[in-house]
């Protein structure tokens, strides 16, 4: 699972907030050996002009952005039949800020200014603020915001939807599992996939994008009066308090 909270009973949800982004991008547990067990796929990395220069140019492009704006709907399918849907938008501007904005199934946030990070759920009246999100950096959010080098990605498998005019590429970055990205003809990315061992599937599309760098005040936050404020931050980054 990648996505924000499945639960509305307090009780349940309290627990699964801060692992909530994280599943937004989860790599989840994937053998790599068994991804080549079936059968003998191509693997390179991005060094050249001959092999995969239209992906290196897409990834450079990203990297260039100094911020955008896309609404994006998420899908999540199961195994066993099941299905959850998610949707929202989000909005990046270098360096070190972000907004994750939830409106399907309810509202939740998680923006970062730089310097804070809050996740605030208003049916809840809670907001809470984080040290950073290190223990679900996702790799897919290392790549939106840049952070990620050529050298890191190898591309293991590629496609192309003909009718969408969609180009997929299956990579790994560093040591991470693999994810498939899409990119549009205009290599701009549109689509985030990956499967697990088990056979849930999760896909994020990103559409109605603006590559115009958002403006740093959709990045502040200021809890609303009457809302409860957490600090879960850890003790090494609290300031110091006065005697």
């Amino acid at each position: 699972m990648w996505t924000m909270g499945l639960f509305k009973d307090k009780a349940d949800r309290a627990g699964k907030l801060l692992v909530s982004l994280p599943l937004l991008f989860c790599i989840g547990t994937v053998n790599p050996s068994s991804l080549m067990a079936a059968s003998v796929k191509q693997e390179w990395e991005i060094d050249s002009s001959q092999k995969g220069g239209g992906f290196s140019t897409n990834i450079r492009k990203l990297a260039d952005l100094s911020g955008f704006q896309c609404s994006f709907d998420q899908l999540m399918t199961f195994a066993d039949g099941g299905a959850k849907h998610y949707a929202g938008s989000l909005a990046i501007l270098k360096p070190g800020r972000f907004r994750w904005q939830y409106r399907l199934p309810y509202d939740q946030l998680y923006i970062g200014d730089g310097q804070v990070i809050w996740h605030y759920e208003p049916d809840l009246m809670q907001a809470e603020r984080l040290t950073d999100l290190e223990t679900v950096n996702p790799v897919v959010m290392q790549l939106l915001a840049g952070h990620v080098k050529l050298s890191d990605i190898t591309v293991q498998e590629q496609r192309f939807d003909s009718t969408q005019e969609i180009h997929s590429y299956k990579v790994h970055v560093a040591d991470a599992p693999p994810v498939w990205l899409g990119f549009s003809k205009a290599g701009h990315l549109v689509s985030i996939d990956r499967e697990d061992l088990l056979g849930n599937r999760n896909l994020m599309t990103l559409t109605g994008c603006s590559y115009v760098a958002p403006s740093e005040k959709l990045f502040s936050f200021t809890p609303p009066a009457g809302v409860e404020v957490l600090d879960l931050r850890s003790a090494e980054v609290l300031p110091l308090r006065a005697e």
